[in-house]
């Protein structure tokens, strides 16, 4: 296992590869999957591009509050006393749900195309991967 982490060829190329084929995997699944007829009410609709309705007003203000919700228990959170590993656990959980939902509504990635979604969380995936293998060959003792 120390080979590994001293190589870097292997330490970078591994996982940009697993991640490569991965998104290979996942594209070619999304472009060869049959799409299921749209029905409304029972009724088929005509085939064509899926456009799903964007949210109004009144579910921005309810996911505003959503998030204003989790930044609170966040903020109760800092003023009790917790162990510093379980607080950090659960902001950690908290934040990543707040980035979910900003992403998912805001960044309008729940009512677009499944392509977008993929390609967002797949560099997604490969930047924290690139970020965790620089950290541990700098030694901020990851592994």
């Amino acid at each position: 296992m120390k080979d590994f982490f001293e190589n870097s060829s292997l330490l970078l190329g591994v996982p940009l590869l697993a991640l490569g084929l991965l998104g290979i995997a996942v594209a070619a699944l999304a472009a060869f999957a049959p799409e299921k007829p749209a029905t409304a009410g029972g009724l088929m609709l005509p085939a064509g591009p899926r456009h799903v309705a964007h949210p109004g007003p009144s579910e921005y203000v309810m996911v505003g509050g959503v998030l204003a919700f989790l930044t609170a228990i966040e903020v109760a959170l800092y003023y009790m006393s917790f162990p510093r590993t379980a607080f950090i656990l659960v902001l950690l959980v908290l934040s990543a749900l707040k980035f979910v939902t900003v992403v998912m509504y805001f960044m309008h990635l729940k009512f677009d195309s499944k392509l977008f979604t993929t390609a967002f969380v797949t560099g997604l995936v490969a930047a924290f991967a690139v970020f965790t293998v620089v950290l541990a060959t700098l030694g901020a003792n990851l592994v």
